[in-house]
């Protein structure tokens, strides 16, 4: 008995085996959570074009924006673990709405992670009429006019609003915190003189950095970025603040681990593309392409990073 159930788990290991080797005999579905256009959109159609090219299928593009990403998570949720769907879509999505949404969120948890396509910073900005030039000279001016510095973020519970409150509380300063629907709205509320800081991604600030209608004043992330080699980090002028955004991949769970590092080894030399890497450069997104088991441990920790952070806020959003 022993050997026919040793004879039986060897068959179906040489059965996924050699299915790995013959996949894809088919046409590739991949789900976007935003909406057409949007940055984790445009990264998600660089790749899937690339593993159209080295798999010889099509990579067959799927919007499903709304709900801060779980529209296209519960697609990806009831979609069939065969490696013929998979699920592009934001670090915010992976990590916070698993406790953003009670309800729901925590579903995200059971995907497959693949790779994270790119990185993206988020930034702090003022506009220069406020008059500050540093981290130093905004914390002072803001504990001069209490309560009167405001801060315009994207909505409630977003990343940009997280790191907002993040910021404020390691700096031991308070403002006002006024999220707004998309980004493009809190840009034009501190371009217009209705707020004073904004918390944002490098892409959408940076036109405006280049033509000085927006002052950096520092990076989110773990290091400063390539595009704004000279804007320090807030981890760099001694703020405990470490965040940034991303545009990651993940499968059905169930979907074969032949098949998953398939994808993966497919993508990662996406990195190496000179039109990638110029198309990536024009969105201030710097490639990734982490093995599965690295990602999943940065989405674990992230995930629980987030966690804390809303438990300790008392963000309620659902």
């Amino acid at each position: 008995m022993a050997s026919i159930f040793r004879i039986t788990i060897l068959f179906l290991a040489l059965a996924g085996s050699v299915a790995a080797q013959t996949y894809p005999t088919r046409p590739i579905t991949l789900l976007v959570s935003t909406t057409p256009g949007a940055s984790p959109d445009l990264i998600a159609r660089l790749f899937g074009q690339h593993l159209s090219d080295l798999l010889k299928q099509p990579v067959l593009i799927e919007n499903k924006g709304g709900a801060n990403g779980q529209i296209a998570v519960a697609a990806a949720l009831h979609a069939a673990a065969d490696g013929y769907t998979f699920l592009a879509t934001t670090g915010a999505t992976l990590a916070i709405n698993p406790t953003l949404y009670p309800k729901n969120g925590q579903s995200v948890l059971t995907l497959a992670p693949i790779t994270r396509f790119a990185h993206q910073d988020f930034m702090l900005t003022v506009r220069p009429e406020l008059g500050v030039n540093s981290l130093a000279d905004l914390v002072a001016w803001s504990k001069k006019n209490a309560g009167k510095l405001n801060v315009a973020t994207t909505a409630v519970g977003s990343i940009a609003y997280l790191t907002a409150r993040l910021f404020e509380r390691a700096a031991g300063i308070e403002f006002v915190t006024v999220p707004y629907n998309g980004g493009g709205q809190a840009l034009s509320a501190v371009l217009g003189g209705h707020a004073d800081v904004l918390v944002e991604t490098l892409s959408l600030s940076r036109p405006y950095i280049e033509t000085g209608k927006l002052l950096p004043i520092a990076v989110t992330g773990p290091q400063r970025s390539a595009f704004l080699p000279n804007t320090p980090t807030l981890k760099e002028l001694g703020l405990n603040v470490e965040t940034s955004g991303s545009t990651a991949m993940v499968a059905p769970k169930g979907t074969p681990s032949d098949i998953i590092g398939r994808v993966y080894a497919a993508l990662a030399g996406g990195a190496a593309r000179a039109d990638i890497k110029a198309q990536l450069d024009q969105l201030s997104a710097e490639p990734v392409l982490n093995s599965p088991e690295e990602f999943g441990r940065e989405w674990r920790a992230e995930a629980a990073m987030w966690e804390r952070v809303i438990q300790d806020s008392g963000i309620k959003v659902q």
